[in-house]
């Protein structure tokens, strides 16, 4: 019996609920209009027309200018050394990582504690 009660109970909230909502909702619509203050297209075209033949062309024409800027790239680059260079920094003797050993604290640069 207090199932059947509280289930009608929360049908009822749930319903005054609902209706609350959609009147308010139809209310708020009729009070304040849309007003295209800054000129909106409120009528854009469709999608497909977007793409058309000539920005396909444009694309198209772009793409010779991709591959010689890469190649570009490709060639400016060949010279450099790249991460082995920084390895054979890591193992030289200028390296500061030389002088650190793990486990043990290291020196402070801002603090003489010596």
């Amino acid at each position: 019996m207090f199932t059947r009660s509280s289930r009608n109970i929360v049908r009822r909230i749930a319903s005054r609920r609902f209706q609350h909502t959609a009147t308010a909702a139809e209310s708020a619509a009729k009070e304040s209009p849309f007003t295209n203050k800054y000129n909106f297209d409120l009528n854009p075209p469709r999608v497909h027309e977007y793409w058309n033949y000539r920005n396909a062309t444009v694309l198209l024409a772009f793409i010779p200018l991709f591959l010689v800027v890469a190649e570009l790239g490709k060639t400016a680059g060949n010279g450099l050394r790249g991460l082995s260079s920084f390895i054979e920094f890591a193992e030289s003797e200028k390296s500061p990582m030389k002088e650190q050993t793990y486990g043990k604290s290291q020196k402070s640069i801002y603090h003489k504690d010596e």
